[in-house]
């Protein structure tokens, strides 16, 4: 697995061009050019710096250990932690973004960038605090996915994509091999219900894993994208019916847990937390390469082993289907009275050898060549997270579209899953109404 990660990232993007590019800031836009601000000493003053992100106990207690380390090098620089997990953590920031009392450095995700800066001004132009920040460990490619309008306003932490992970101890347990091909999967329910378990969860208390995967499977059978590369849906309504009745079938054939079955037992815990994922009840899960460190250590302290399985396909695939995207961003926000002492703590995070050793791959695999550097000399890209990543950047993935992840888009999935898995509506009704309201929302915001 000891590959060179820059140059299989730098080819899989550079074939983008081959199997479909859903998204603006996929394309590379021509960099701005900025004054830099007159040079700051960041060791002079005392100032204190909020720093807010989201993610599993593994990313938090890192995080905290570097904001130690990072002030042991910088007594003067405060970093005051805001942190939790994912549930209600974008609601909170929008209120904190529109209300002008968010974090002095926030991470972000990939369509905030959308949401709080259509024009490019909505958070700082990082390129301006190059006396600060060391860009050139970064790929022009990585760093695309961070402008808007040209202007660089959050930085990739990593790349990531969603892959199948499966409980091998459970899987033994019931004596049937990891599933390979979405057939195998499907006829791997009826072994598990014997014993009342489940080989697989998609989260569908949040609606948009089940739809990811649906996606990713007509994306195989049609060859076309969900969503255009100018925004506009690519989906016909008959295709948007098809990936609903796929995900029906996942429930019929016992793959899944309806919604309702899953709500009674934990309502929205997130699944790593659920006594049915820690037990071995449900087997599977379909997650970011980067977020798949929390599954991993939970199923570790019970005494269970955690695997990456294939990519499922079919055989007659007309395209790979499985999306790649910036797996998280830090930006720094345009209001904060202290850009240079920001952009020396995400300097510290993003490149810095020592925090590299601490932070790990609590954030997927770094971006940063720097970072990357670090943690291969200590044989840290081994892990499953480092598999996943490497699986999907070495599959010719589909580059996601910004819109994809959009809340209003999000919403529709969600209400259009529901509708199926609790029967109160058809296939044939959701996907109708689904139809109809992503075209209105695309249409309202692909700019």
């Amino acid at each position: 697995m000891k590959r060179t990660l820059a140059m299989v990232m730098s080819t899989c993007l550079l074939a983008t061009s081959l199997v479909g590019c859903g998204s603006d800031n996929a394309k590379t836009e021509a960099p701005k050019t900025e004054t830099p601000a007159e040079k700051v000493d960041v060791t002079a003053d005392s100032v204190t710096l909020r720093f807010n992100w989201w993610g599993g106990d593994d990313r938090h207690t890192a995080t905290l250990a570097a904001i130690d380390a990072f002030k042991a090098k910088y007594p003067n620089i405060s970093i005051e932690a805001e942190y939790g997990g994912w549930d209600g953590h974008a609601e909170k920031i929008t209120t904190q973004m529109t209300g002008g009392t968010a974090a002095d450095i926030l991470q972000v995700n990939y369509d905030w960038l959308l949401k709080f800066s259509p024009d490019g001004t909505g958070f700082y132009n990082l390129e301006s605090l190059g006396d600060y920040l060391d860009l050139s460990t970064f790929n022009e490619n990585v760093l695309a996915f961070g402008r808007r309008k040209g202007i660089l306003n959050a930085i990739p932490v990593s790349t990531t994509g969603r892959s199948t992970y499966y409980n091998k101890t459970t899987f033994d347990k019931v004596g049937v091999a990891v599933p390979k091909t979405w057939d195998e999967l499907l006829a791997s329910g009826s072994a598990f219900a014997a014993q009342g378990l489940y080989p697989f969860d998609l989260d569908t208390g949040a609606g948009f894993p089940g739809w990811y995967m649906s996606v990713v499977y007509m994306q195989q059978k049609t060859g076309r994208l969900f969503i255009n590369e100018d925004g506009t849906l690519g989906f016909t309504q008959e295709d948007v019916k098809e990936a609903l009745d796929f995900y029906k079938s996942l429930e019929d054939a016992k793959v899944i847990r309806t919604q309702e079955e899953r709500s009674n037992e934990a309502g929205t815990t997130p699944l790593y937390q659920t006594p049915s994922w820690l037990d071995g009840k449900v087997a599977g899960v379909l997650e970011w390469s980067s977020s798949i460190g929390k599954y991993e250590k939970a199923l570790e302290e019970k005494g269970q082993e955690l695997v990456l399985g294939d990519l499922l396909m079919m055989d007659d695939a007309k395209s790979t289907g499985w999306f790649m995207k910036p797996s998280l961003l830090f930006a720094i926000n345009k209001d904060t009275k202290y850009p240079a002492h920001a952009a020396t703590f995400l300097n510290y995070l993003l490149n810095d050898s020592e925090a590299a050793q601490i932070l790990g791959t609590t954030r997927g695999i770094p971006a940063s060549s720097a970072a990357k550097e670090a943690l291969a000399s200590t044989g840290e890209l081994d892990g499953i997270a480092f598999e996943g990543t490497t699986q999907i950047e070495n599959c010719d993935p589909i580059i996601m579209s910004i819109y994809m992840e959009n809340s209003e888009m999000k919403e529709a999935y969600k209400t259009a899953v529901e509708h199926v898995s609790y029967g109160t509506k058809s296939t044939e009704e959701a996907a109708a109404e689904m139809f109809e309201e992503m075209t209105d929302i695309l249409d309202a915001i692909a700019q």
